[in-house]
């Protein structure tokens, strides 16, 4: 299927694209030209009004519920150049229907309004046998950014491995890239860390609190050697230098620096008491959660409470001075993250100081009520900003960044991934799964105060079976080398010398 690609949108005019799709036959364009009845009018449920997205996701569905007896339907696309209509029966989904946009879509529609003004769309609907009254959307807009996505994110998930997806490969949903057997765990792995430029993983085994750690080379999944010994550990969070020669880690109590050319600490004590470290993308800077009083070794709660977020500076051989750039005044801060600009600070807030480790998902046994929200503050401190639209409905955890900066006609955008258990459309109601979601990132409504987030979506080619939790991005997938399809993974073959998706 082709992408959007990186080169500016399509110029002139696009024409108009008429689908006939499943469901309906060459004649469903002339049953629309009865009397409006506004109370026929079809709900589009999702995505959200406004949504931003990638060029080039190539999936998206739209969810809605029909009126009484309304089996045959218009959705309609107005972009700046073209329109694009498809006319299709109700496929079911969960007391509505669902339309899921394929190759077409991409390619006639998107290609013509990357980068462009929103594109409006309508959903118009009749009984297909007896269409005298149309009922008539509420209209909603999209958005599409001008670059493609590219690189890879790979997520842990309920059942202890660790996810890619490959955008580089579209047409291929995530696979397994890490298993516990794989990495050397008893039962699983969970807690991981790429580095930028997705040469190296961190990888955290087993119970949480620190855990053993071992850091692989992507590319064929074998542990870094160093002086021939597998570069390994115990910790709880990690964040590798933007050169890959280093690495922060944290055992919940305090950060060091490691080194992994040597395999020497070279800072034993960067921060205490500190937990969470994420390394600047200029190199200079870390950011990490600071409780206000060191908790103890528990493998049940490797998280934080009563946090503030502190940056560190290095100087080159050592970390100096430090500032406070969100101080605990009763919420707790946590899981703070660099943008790729260097100029932000994305981070979850628990406004009941909620423990970070129980505040990912609902637990009845437990009493856990999440409230986790996410906010963002300049690195340098100052005010911080709500992300109202990513928050609401609440209950979100491990926000990280895409990292590129891209364009959108509003000006610059930046593009984020978390957690959430909120309801996907008709697909699944709130608190069935918790799943990777995205949204847009505005830096300059960010400047000006303003709630920088855009409508979010739910980020394709996940399982929604699973849980799925810390999406954590790279702008590159290394492939194994190979020669034969035998030396690839399952799901795999060998081409042009390395493993890729498919046969």
């Amino acid at each position: 299927m082709p992408d959007a690609g990186n080169s500016p949108a399509l110029m002139g005019d696009g024409g108009v694209g008429v689908v006939i799709g499943t469901g309906a036959d060459p004649g469903s364009p002339n049953k629309f030209g009865g009397q409006v009845d506004p109370q026929a009018s079809p709900e589009i449920v999702y995505p959200a009004d406004g949504v931003v997205l990638p060029p080039n996701m190539n999936s998206l569905e739209i969810h809605f519920v029909p009126k009484a007896g309304q089996t045959l339907f218009e959705l309609s696309f107005v972009a700046p150049s073209t329109t694009y209509t498809v006319y299709m029966g109700c496929t079911p989904l969960n007391g509505g229907c669902v339309y899921a946009t394929d190759a077409s879509f991409w390619t006639n529609l998107v290609q013509f309004a990357r980068g462009t003004a929103p594109i409006s769309y309508t959903l118009r609907a009749v009984n297909g046998g007896a269409p005298n009254k149309v009922g008539v959307s509420a209209s909603q807009t999209m958005v599409f950014g001008e670059q493609k996505i590219s690189g890879g994110i790979y997520y842990w998930n309920s059942g202890g491995t660790i996810q890619r997806y490959d955008f580089g490969f579209p047409a291929s949903p995530a696979k397994t890239y890490l298993d516990g057997p794989q990495a050397g765990a008893l039962t699983c792995v969970g807690c991981h860390v790429l580095s930028r430029d997705g040469a190296r993983l961190a990888v955290g085994k087993d119970i949480p609190a620190p855990a053993a750690y071992t850091v692989f080379e992507v590319a064929n999944k074998q542990p870094l050697m160093i002086q021939n010994q597998p570069a390994s550990g115990a910790s709880n969070f990690f964040s590798f230098s933007p050169d890959d020669n280093y690495l922060l880690q944290s055992d919940g109590v305090s950060i060091g620096m490691r080194s992994l050319l040597d395999g020497s600490m070279l800072v034993p004590v960067v921060a205490f008491p500190g937990t969470m470290p994420d390394w600047a993308p200029d190199g200079l800077h870390l950011v990490y959660a600071k409780p206000a009083q060191p908790p103890p070794f528990n493998f049940s709660t490797p998280g934080v409470d009563s946090a503030s977020l502190v940056t560190v500076h290095f100087n080159g051989t050592d970390w100096d001075s430090s500032t406070t750039i969100v101080p605990f005044n009763g919420a707790n801060n946590y899981y703070p993250a660099y943008s790729p600009t260097g100029e932000w600070v994305l981070f979850n807030r628990s406004a009941s100081n909620n423990n970070s480790f129980s505040n990912a998902k609902a637990d009845a046994d437990a009493g856990t009520v999440p409230d986790g929200e996410l906010w963002v503050v300049g690195s340098s401190g100052g005010a911080p900003v709500r992300l109202d639209k990513a928050s609401d409905p609440g209950a979100l955890s491990w926000p990280k960044w895409a990292p590129v900066e891209h364009d959108y006609f509003a000006g610059k955008i930046l593009w984020l991934t978390f957690s959430s258990d909120r309801a996907y459309g008709l697909r699944t109601a709130k608190g069935d799964q918790t799943q990777i979601w995205m949204v847009g990132f505005d830096p300059a409504r960010a400047a000006q105060g303003l709630d920088p987030s855009l409508p979010g979506f739910w980020f394709p080619y996940q399982d929604l079976q699973s849980g799925n939790h810390i999406a954590q991005w790279a702008t590159k997938v290394p492939r194994k080398p190979c020669n034969m399809d035998s030396q690839c993974d399952p799901g795999e073959s060998c081409k042009a010398g390395h493993c890729s998706p498919g046969p």
